[in-house]
């Protein structure tokens, strides 16, 4: 198989996987469920993610590399840190608060007790294997002089909850849907401006801006 078309079949296969997730949660999932929906053989699904687990690590890691990719970009990049942070809450808004990543939340939450393999593979893939990349730009951006912290991990745990508030609860409880582009460049422009007013002095200030 070509690698365009491998890389196309690979997203068909995580897709249907998020999909059987939501419908029938993690332990009732089986990689045979997956197969079937997709025309594949459980052996592929085998050769190519090697368990359960492994498929469903895939899938947590395809979504962590959506907003990977963008603080990357800013890491290496000279964006006015408002349209930086701007940039990364879209890609965490976007994530965090769509269908997919509510499955994901949903089905770790209610196997937390007796199957916690997929809390662990959501921490350590996701949330874990992403923020040091906030972390690490904020901190370049203190050495720039253009913020102010004592604790890079603390700032970044307070832009997220300036993103998202109890948005992400509401969305796994059901009660509203995934916001839609409009929404989300909303809650991106505002948690920026509420973060810079926290963490940029003076000076500083002109220079975070566009």
């Amino acid at each position: 198989m070509k690698e365009p078309d491998r890389a196309l079949r690979r997203d068909a296969i995580l897709d249907a996987a998020t999909a059987i997730l939501h419908e029938k949660g993690y332990r009732d999932t089986t990689m045979l469920d997956v197969a079937r929906r997709v025309s594949a053989s459980k052996e592929t699904l085998y050769a190519w993610f090697g368990s359960k687990s492994g498929l469903f690590q895939a899938v947590i890691r395809r979504n962590a590399n959506t907003v990977r990719t963008v603080l990357e970009a800013h890491l290496d990049g000279n964006a006015p840190v408002d349209e930086a942070l701007a940039d990364v809450g879209r890609a965490l808004a976007s994530l965090l608060l769509g269908d997919s990543a509510v499955a994901i939340n949903r089905a770790a939450i209610s196997e937390a007790r007796t199957e916690p393999v997929l809390a662990c593979i959501l921490v350590e893939t996701g949330r874990e294997a992403t923020l040091p990349f906030f972390v690490r730009y904020l901190e370049r951006c203190r050495e720039r002089g253009l913020m102010d912290f004592d604790d890079p991990w603390e700032a970044a745990e307070t832009f997220l909850g300036l993103l998202l508030g109890d948005k992400q609860v509401r969305r796994l409880l059901g009660v509203v849907d995934a916001p839609d582009a409009r929404e989300i460049e909303a809650l991106a422009r505002q948690a920026a401006v509420r973060f810079l007013r926290l963490y940029v002095r003076g000076e500083a200030h002109r220079r975070t801006r566009a």
